[in-house]
């Protein structure tokens, strides 16, 4: 463990966990999750990086718990957003150079949620710190996803009968379903073009008295909020994602408490209206002067979505982006409109050679094997391969789980393309679809 001071008021925290024995001669490093914070790195992470035989780096992304260091230590904001990643892996090629003699061969990061800040702030930033980044579920654009996710919980709070009872969360689900799981081709339980879905919830308005099987009015009005996504009140422009039909089972972290995400409430808190006073009841958010707030330069280091990644890309760097249709924690269309602009800003070309974007159908807050569906790959070993042995993942091949049971794997293809069913075949297996445009 070492402490880093890039400035007279930094503090950050890191360690480097490195194999006795069995070094593959690469690095991995890690980031945090939420806002970070704590006494140092996340040990599960560093130890997942050292048993496959790397060295793994990680911090506490420059400060330790809450926010609050955002009101009076600007030097740490910029620690948080971007500096503690960079200093963790200076300092970690140095120990390596000095402990087994030779720099690493390689330098790698995958990521999800939180610690996509780092691994994106990287390639962005410090071209040179990484050779492959793999980005999950982009969580990097951190002043507008909170606005994000207050929407969300205000839609479902705005009166008492605005709440949408967690346990109507799978009507909306299943009527979503009804509306567009065949736009691919084929009746599966999953919508396979969540893109191309055209759900309103107005058909599950009840048509008399509020039972269960049905919404009333204002429920229906809350679930289009939230199928609609965070607008600007005065001007009307899209602040953030909306969530996408089939996305309603995850619904209950944000729309379903009886206060908002901690992370939302801690970040308005002490950054943008710097009041650790604030109640949201009594003075809720303003989707116009809040916003405003939120744009004003000094908290900008907590973003990572510069799309001009022309140095990176120069230099040989590979970033691969992949993101969940049914992420209810992080829309889908984070990711969607960051690789958009990476292609205006970089060219088709230099984007083809040096990213892949893949959105998975289904899938919620990154892989995993939990949940009526969920999807598990490796983001790392992809990354790794496609850097190291020119393995180029042009196609995803991911395996399927349904209520914690492997029952296939599935196609995903790289966007804009979705993957079709052939009109014949199993449906768990891969060979059965091909990517098409939508």
């Amino acid at each position: 463990m070492a402490t880093m001071k890039p400035s007279a008021d930094s503090n950050i925290k890191i360690e480097v966990w490195m194999p006795a024995t069995g070094w593959n001669g690469k690095l991995r490093g890690t980031g945090n999750g939420g806002l970070g914070g704590g006494t140092g790195a996340n040990p599960n992470a560093l130890a997942a990086g050292v048993r496959r035989g790397y060295v793994a780096v990680g911090s506490n992304t420059g400060h330790e718990g809450n926010s609050s260091y955002a009101l009076d230590h600007p030097e740490q904001i910029k620690d948080f957003g971007y500096r503690s990643a960079h200093e963790m892996t200076v300092a970690a090629k140095a120990l390596i150079r000095t402990f087994y003699g030779s720099a690493p061969k390689l330098s790698l990061m995958a990521e999800s949620g939180g610690g996509t800040i780092a691994a994106l702030s990287a390639a962005q930033r410090y071209p040179e710190d990484y050779d492959g980044l793999a980005v999950v579920a982009m969580s990097s654009y951190l002043t507008r996803h909170t606005f994000g996710q207050m929407w969300v919980w205000m839609a479902t709070h705005k009166d008492e009968a605005s709440f949408i009872p967690p346990d109507k969360y799978p009507l909306l689900a299943q009527a979503a379903l009804g509306a567009c799981d065949q736009l691919d081709g084929v009746k599966d339980g999953i919508i396979g073009d969540a893109e191309g879905c055209r759900f309103d919830p107005v058909s599950l308005q009840c048509k008399d008295a509020a039972a269960p099987n049905c919404l009333t009015t204002p429920q229906v009005e809350a679930a289009r909020k939230i199928y609609q996504g965070a607008k600007h009140a005065r001007t009307g422009a899209e602040l953030y994602s909306p969530l996408y039909p089939g996305s309603e089972l995850g619904w209950g972290q944000l729309a379903g408490g009886a206060e908002p995400l901690g992370i939302p409430v801690e970040f308005f808190k002490y950054y943008v209206l710097r009041d650790p006073k604030w109640d949201y009841k009594a003075r809720p958010i303003n989707f116009a002067s809040d916003v405003e707030a939120s744009d004003r330069a000094e908290i900008q280091p907590v973003n990572a979505v510069n799309p001009d990644l022309r140095k990176y890309f120069a230099r040989g760097g590979k970033l691969l982006l992949i993101g969940g249709w049914g992420d209810a924690a992080v829309p889908p269309k984070v990711a969607v409109n960051y690789y958009n602009r990476v292609v205006a800003t970089v060219g088709e070309r230099a984007t083809r050679e040096h990213m892949r974007f893949f959105m998975v159908p289904g899938m919620g807050h990154g892989p995993g094997t939990t949940g009526a569906h969920n999807f598990n790959f490796d983001a790392l070993s992809l990354i790794e391969n496609w850097k190291e042995k020119g393995i180029v993942p042009d196609q995803l091949i991911v395996t399927h789980f349904a209520d914690g049971k492997e029952v296939g794997k599935r196609l995903v293809c790289q966007y804009p393309q979705i993957a079709r069913y052939k009109g014949s075949g199993n449906t768990e297996d891969p060979s059965s679809f091909e990517c098409r445009p939508r």
